[in-house]
């Protein structure tokens, strides 16, 4: 964390800029606050590096962000891709990278070492399932937060379903950690993620790059037909560390594998050198204030940040609800062409849900027992719904959903059920259902919308649309 230069924004996207996190390829990290007073991460594409090739990978960055949910990513909290400067905000997950933790620590005990392991390995299982390839998995690239390590800089990660932007003859990712076929072929595969992470835990164990130093070109010679560096490391570790280095993917060993082989008792975040690698973070300012008076920010720039931008939430104090459940449903026609069946595919819905977005002036952050005045929350979290189903949000600001970012339970007790057909609809409706619960008092609403299957206009009429919402006291 550094201090705010003279060129450095005081706002990105309506939120304050408190201090500089750290610059990437393409842009530079900023530390932001939430109205609500969370802190999140600020990236900003650079100047330079705003043509049109450029955008696409940010933008597929900011999709790739979007669609991942996992306990091992930073969730999205918001972007702004329509004019410059592009940003992407997301959560901030306090705590050192990995390879900050061993330049400064020194190599990491073996146990800690093996559960690293496996927890990374569990976060790239959870990845590959959505879809997702992360691309450039290095020490640099994985923040160690107190309740476990976080995958972070989706700038050259691919989903199964996006154009591979790199142009011919040249390859993404970082010399000593990028798998051989990426350079010999330009073709990442899920494999090559476990190429990466070898690369990752042998620097963990050993404090060295996996295949040295030097010039790129000697590196990568090293990679293409050297064995990786794991002189001194356990052999527990240097074991599986080489089942993940494999040259071939196809010898490597699966996510799946790995995590019944790297099986160790007790939890990373438990494990005593990890938590004292954590404890050493820096402390994070929790306000406009409390940066000025760390230095990370001056008294002048300070008078300049203003206020955050207005809470982002669809909601209207009306009645006190005691325990809310709701049932919401739709139902959708199909045009009777036969071809609605084609065009539906897996039925999707949507929920309005708030993701973390600036308070209105004046309003305190949210917290575990909602105000008995009807305020509404400055945050709703929802559980993850159904792979079928895409928790949004709505924006005052443009009055249309964007897809939501925080999967983790609920901090207000919110819990959204979703359910919908697996395959793809044959007949002429489908039915698509959803269920709010609240377990305290509220005295808001919470809106939600089903919006038809997406598909040609043409061939898909929003024809016949019956929606019912229904609230009781539910006894939990």
């Amino acid at each position: 964390m550094e201090p705010l230069r003279p060129e450095d924004p005081s706002q990105i996207g309506g939120y304050p800029v408190i201090a500089r996190l750290g610059a990437g390829g393409m842009g530079q990290v900023y530390l932001g606050l939430t109205g609500a007073g969370r802190h999140i991460a600020l990236k900003v594409i650079r100047e330079d590096f705003e043509g049109p090739q450029a955008l696409a990978r940010f933008r597929r960055e900011v999709q790739t962000v979007e669609r991942v949910r996992s306990r091992f990513a930073a969730a999205m909290v918001g972007a702004g891709l329509d004019a410059p400067p592009y940003w992407l905000a997301t959560e901030y997950v306090p705590g050192p990278t990995l390879r900050q933790a061993v330049a400064e620590h020194g190599p990491l005990p073996p146990e800690t070492c093996l559960r690293l392991l496996a927890a990374l390995a569990q976060g790239l299982l959870e990845l590959h399932r959505q879809g997702v390839q992360h691309r450039d998995l290095k020490p640099g690239n994985v923040i160690l937060a107190p309740d476990g390590p976080r995958l972070i800089d989706f700038g050259i990660a691919r989903g199964e379903d996006q154009t591979q932007i790199t142009q011919t003859g040249a390859w993404n990712g970082t010399p000593g950690f990028v798998a051989p076929e990426v350079v010999r072929e330009q073709q990442p595969v899920p494999a090559s993620d476990m190429f990466s992470l070898a690369g990752t835990i042998a620097y963990a164990a050993t404090g060295r790059p996996p295949f040295g130093g030097g010039r790129i070109e000697a590196i990568i010679h090293r990679t293409l037909g050297g064995d990786i560096d794991l002189a001194g490391a356990d052999p527990r570790v240097a074991e599986l560390v080489g089942l993940c280095a494999a040259k071939d993917p196809a010898d490597r060993i699966t996510p799946e594998r790995l995590l019944q082989m790297a099986a160790v008792p007790g939890v990373l975040a438990d494990d005593p050198a990890y938590r004292t690698l954590v404890g050493v973070a820096r402390p994070v300012p929790a306000s406009v204030a409390d940066a000025v008076a760390t230095g990370l920010v001056t008294t002048d720039r300070a008078r300049t940040i203003g206020r955050p931008r207005g809470a982002i939430i669809a909601a209207a104090a009306g009645v006190a609800a005691v325990v809310l459940a709701g049932a919401l449903a739709a139902r959708f026609a199909f045009d009777g062409n036969g071809r609605g069946a084609e065009a539906a595919g897996p039925a999707r819905g949507s929920g309005v849900t708030k993701t973390g977005g600036p308070s209105p002036a004046g309003s305190s952050p949210a917290s575990r027992t909602p105000d008995a005045s009807g305020r509404p929350p400055d945050e709703i979290l929802v559980k993850q719904p159904t792979d079928d189903f895409n928790n949004m949000r709505w924006t005052k600001a443009n009055s249309s959903c964007l897809p939501a970012v925080r999967p983790e339970d609920s901090r207000l007790a919110y819990d959204m059920q979703t359910g919908a057909p697996r395959e793809p609809v044959t007949g002429r409706t489908a039915e698509l259902t959803m269920r709010f619960k609240f377990v305290r008092k509220t005295g808001y609403y919470v809106a939600a919308e089903v919006r038809p299957p997406c598909g040609d206009p043409g061939q898909l009429r929003h024809r016949d649309r019956a929606q019912q919402a229904d609230a009781s006291p539910v006894e939990r």
